[in-house]
């Protein structure tokens, strides 16, 4: 009997022993993903809970894999919600998802914490990294070009660097300040070149654009704030990604200049004489072109490594970028090295530490070529000598004559030094629910050395006997901030508490050195101490910030929405009665969606209404600006010696304060037809007062003028954003994302008034009221003279001469009749892409437009009499061609007696980027043993259609820019790998 029971034992044992061991093994799993439409979703990401087990869905929504009966799976994809579904005894698992509620559930950074997208008042606006990533480009800026209504990115030049850029969200509001955004780099203010970040690292980023999501930064608030959060690790085996890059980058829109031919016989008739160089170019067919001498193509190349993972406890992000950028330009070049380590560990269950640190190192040494000199050289100048040398002075002329190339024979070296780094450390209360404080601080540490050597191989060298600039320049900022939050849910009440006490300090120190005259040129600018003349200069800057803010959100049952916020600004820069300034915001929201009349409604999946009202403002003075200044002059005395004198070139003014901006936004956020159409509107309008600009005093004082806190402008705009699914089925589909918007701000006054009282325009500055801050002030051009004639409202004129227009009919053409003429600042601004995806392939295209600015173009200019420098090539009058466009070719002044600019618009449409990528398919990827494999290829500028005369119309702000370094077409073709 016990033989039976013990042997009965044994086998009940050995049976639920096989059947653990089997319900512990893997099995293979498959099933079919579709949409609610039950078409079938591919690429749908499937993964084992808590492993990096995983697959992906193929074209018809297949996927197999193998799991643990305990196993739990999650199946993700974008614009859908998340499934979670338990193995169990199953081996086929069909999925419908569900459309989500355009990621209302999501959660976005919105400033010292984040909320769910369903909760925020404010306007922010989140851009995903698969955008930035579609448009792959050395800077930050660019690759944001178009993502959004209300931010316009603007590039003023092509450099290797990609940093010549001006960047503005809903426009100006101030006249002399800056006008641009605030960066906040993983929780800490960042000053300094976005092209310094690895655009690879950016994990999130959120732009604050209206006064309830911006005012939470107070001080530094009124021209947005950008927020950039990088990538951090997540829980799981470590994955390994890496891609790689070339680009290759070649000028276009290059201006039509004169050739030698035709520059030469243009002086000829315009009745010069030549020099010995240029008649002798001229018999000798010589056309010089400066501007094809100076560029080339240029070539990028960018390696990208990453690592990611961690545990329940440390989760890890590590990555190392290396770039290396050839511009266009000869001699423009740019490394950029950085190594980033992200990392978040718990030290207890109630206690984090988070670091978010980089390191970079940034070489930009090499003088390019001047292209303000290549554009306007003589092209019947001489290069280079008969050996190959360049050409000290490319013709006998002896103001014009140094050589566009001499840049490059410049001994430079540029390096930068970064260490940044953001700590905190988090504790949430273990017995408090939704309670929690954090303590962050930031420290950022740069330095950057500058050597610059000009031998006797320069002209600019040989004048004095070689000459050197040394800079030595060193920055620092720190920052800590004590943050409480306290976030819970009673019922249908939510409520989400955050109160800041923060200190910041930064300081800049510069160290210069200027010499000249050196035995020889071996030593380059390690000899400054065997110069004969030197100059040494320092300087110092100190500013610091105390900040106090307060922000409260109340959300009731999901659908009513309340932000209120207040901040107090202490900043060192300012005077001492008015160091502190105060900055509140109200913000409300409707989750019109979640009422009861349209919950169950498959037409509209969302709607929110939002309503801000708030003050921000802007620093706008750098320190000590408050401060009264002494200036030194050098006199010479009875007994001819030189003395030191100082003069008062500055006035203190302790009142001096914030710029201040109060605004109000009103707008929509919706989701249509299962979020296939989804978007929002936004307008507001925003006034801001106290501007820092200089007030005219009489020199009596030492000075001119005085900066003080007087004037006004006002900001209005509307901002339209719509993404749409059009097509979508088993294996295509196309999406269309669009914005556009408009923003026009406005002078109210500038401090001065009239004998009654009244306000009036400051003419001197081009500041009129009730038009834009940036306009064209100057006399009308009326068409051309086609013929002598006597007696007109500009005198006698000559046949060919320019005719301006007698705006107020008065028979005199002088300073009244000067007009408005054109704003520059764009009226509209717009972006649209298309992305289509069949099968493994991606095609995307995306336009830009800009609309609204008109310019003076220095390329037109009539001022060089003597043609002493090239010019565009233009059509001059001639009698026996008549035109109506542009005047003869003459030396007289009287041509163009006013100096009037010539000025056209510089709206565009560009097609700025085309994107094709392909993804190989997962069985591939399961042979080759790899999660991701993608080829891609971008062309940027690959067309733009503007009636803008020369270089790009982007490059139009200022006679420098059109100018600059020619704009590029890329060609880029690059590998991204996941292990």
């Amino acid at each position: 009997m016990k033989k039976k029971q013990l042997l009965f034992r044994i086998t009940c044992l050995s049976f639920i022993f096989m059947t653990l061991t089997g319900y512990a093994q893997n099995k293979n799993i498959s099933g079919n993903v579709t949409g609610e439409d039950g078409i079938p979703l591919p690429g749908v990401s499937i993964l084992v809970k808590g492993t990096t087990t995983g697959t992906m869905s193929d074209f018809d929504g297949n996927y197999s894999l193998k799991a643990k009966p305990n196993a739990i799976v999650v199946f993700s994809y974008v614009g859908m919600e998340s499934q979670e579904v338990l193995v169990g005894s199953k081996t086929t698992i069909n999925i419908a998802l569900k459309s989500s509620q355009i990621g209302l559930d999501e959660v976005i950074v919105v400033g010292y914490g984040t909320q769910k997208k369903s909760d925020v008042t404010g306007s922010v606006v989140s851009v995903s990294t698969e955008t930035l990533e579609s448009r792959p480009r050395t800077s930050l800026e660019q690759m944001l070009q178009g993502t959004m209504a209300g931010m316009n990115i603007s590039v003023n030049a092509s450099n290797a660097e990609g940093s010549s850029n001006s960047m503005l969200i809903r426009g100006q509001n101030s006249i002399s300040a800056s006008n641009g955004p605030l960066v906040i780099l993983d929780g800490v203010p960042y000053a300094g070149n976005l092209s310094e970040i690895n655009p690879k690292d950016v994990g999130s980023l959120e732009v604050l654009k209206d006064a309830s999501a911006a005012a939470i930064y107070g001080s530094r608030g009124a021209n947005g704030v950008i927020l950039i959060t990088s990538k951090k690790g997540k829980e799981g085996q470590m994955k390994v990604n890496y891609s790689v890059s070339t680009t290759f980058n070649q000028p276009v829109n290059i201006p039509r200049l004169m050739d030698g031919k035709t520059f030469y016989e243009a002086k000829v008739d315009r009745g010069l004489s030549t020099s010995f160089v240029e008649d002798e170019s001229y018999a000798a067919g010589v056309n010089t072109n400066w501007v094809d001498l100076a560029t080339r193509t240029g070539q990028t190349l960018q390696h990208d490594l990453s690592f990611l993972g961690g545990s329940e406890k440390t989760k890890y992000y590590v990555s190392l970028s290396y770039l290396n950028s050839e511009g266009v330009s000869l001699g423009d070049d740019f490394k950029r090295y950085t190594l980033r380590l992200n990392l978040d560990h718990k030290l207890l269950p109630w206690i984090t530490y988070s670091t978010s640190t980089q390191y970079g190192y940034y070489d930009r040494s090499g003088n390019n070529a001047s292209f303000s000199r290549a554009f306007s050289m003589n092209p019947l100048g001489v290069a280079f000598n008969e050996d190959g040398t360049q050409t000290l002075e490319t013709w006998d002329d002896g103001v014009f004559v140094e050589n566009p190339l001499s840049g490059l024979l410049y001994d430079n070296s540029d390096i930068t030094r970064r260490f940044t780094s953001n700590n905190s450390i988090l504790i949430e209360a273990p017995f408090v629910k939704g309670l929690s404080y954090k303590l962050n601080t930031g420290y950022d540490y740069r330095s950057r050395l500058v050597q610059t050597y000009r031998g006797r191989n320069t002209r600019a060298g040989l004048r004095v006997g070689g000459s050197l600039d040394l800079a030595n320049e060193y920055d620092e900022d720190w920052l800590v901030e004590n943050i409480i939050s306290y976030k819970n849910t009673f019922g249908k009440h939510s409520i989400f508490l955050t109160g800041l006490y923060s200190a910041q300090s930064e300081w800049f120190e510069n160290h210069d050195v200027s010499a000249e005259g050196f035995p020889n040129d071996v030593m380059t600018y390690y000899q400054a101490n065997k110069a004969s003349l030197i100059e040494p200069t320092a300087v110092y800057n100190k500013r610091t910030h105390l900040s106090q803010m307060f922000r409260a959100n109340y959300v009731f049952d999901s659908r009513y929405l309340l932000t209120l916020t207040t901040r107090r600004d202490g900043y060192s820069a300012f005077g001492s009665d008015s160091k502190f300034g105060v900055f509140p915001s109200a913000a409300l929201g409707w989750n019109i969606s979640n009422e009861n009349f349209l919950k169950n409604s498959n037409t509209i999946n969302n709607l929110k209404l939002r309503l801000s009202y708030g003050k921000s403002g802007n620093e706008a003075v750098g320190a000590y600006s408050t401060l009264p200044t002494l200036s030194s002059v050098d006199y010479v005395d009875d007994n001819d010696g030189t003395l030191f004198g100082f003069y008062p070139s500055r006035l203190g003014d302790p009142s001096l304060g914030w710029e201040t901006t109060v605004s109000f936004n009103a707008g929509l956020d919706f989701g249509l037809f299962k979020n296939r159409v989804k978007g929002l509107i936004d307008v507001y309008s925003s006034k801001t007062t106290d501007l820092l600009l200089r007030k005219s005093i009489s020199n009596v004082n030492g000075t001119g003028s005085i900066t003080q806190n007087i004037g006004e402008t006002s900001n209005k705009g509307i901002e339209f954003q719509i993404s749409t699914v059009n097509v979508r089925n088993n294996n295509f589909q196309w999406k269309t994302d669009f914005n556009i918007a408009h923003y026009n701000t406005e002078i109210v006054n500038v401090g001065l008034t009239d004998a009654e009282g009244n306000y009036i325009d400051d003419v001197g500055n081009k500041w009129f009221i009730g038009q834009p801050i940036n306009v064209n002030y100057d006399y009308v051009f009326d068409g051309i003279y086609q013929e002598d004639t006597a007696g007109t409202p500009q005198g006698d004129v000559d046949a060919g001469d320019i005719r301006y227009l007698d705006v107020d009919g008065d028979g005199d053409i002088d300073p009244d009749d000067k007009q408005v003429i054109g704003r520059r600042i764009p009226d509209f601004i717009a972006g649209l892409t298309n992305t289509f995806k069949y099968k493994n392939w991606s095609f995307s295209f995306f336009l830009n437009m800009v609309s609204g600015i008109t310019q003076s173009n220095t390329l037109l200019y009539t001022q060089d009499n003597d043609l002493r420098e090239n010019r565009y090539n233009v059509a001059f009058w001639t009698p026996e061609n008549k035109s109506n466009t542009y005047p003869r070719n003459d030396r007289t002044a009287s041509v163009n007696q006013r100096s009037m600019g010539f000025y056209r618009s510089t709206d565009f449409i560009r097609l700025q980027d085309v994107t094709l990528n392909y993804q190989f398919p997962s069985e591939t990827l399961k042979k080759l043993k790899i999660e991701n494999l993608e080829l891609f290829a971008n062309i940027k500028n690959l067309y733009t259609k503007t009636d803008w005369i020369g270089l790009d119309p982007e490059f139009s702000n200022s006679a420098s820019q059109q100018t600059a370094v020619p704009q590029t077409t890329s060609f880029l073709l690059g590998l991204k790998i996941s292990i």
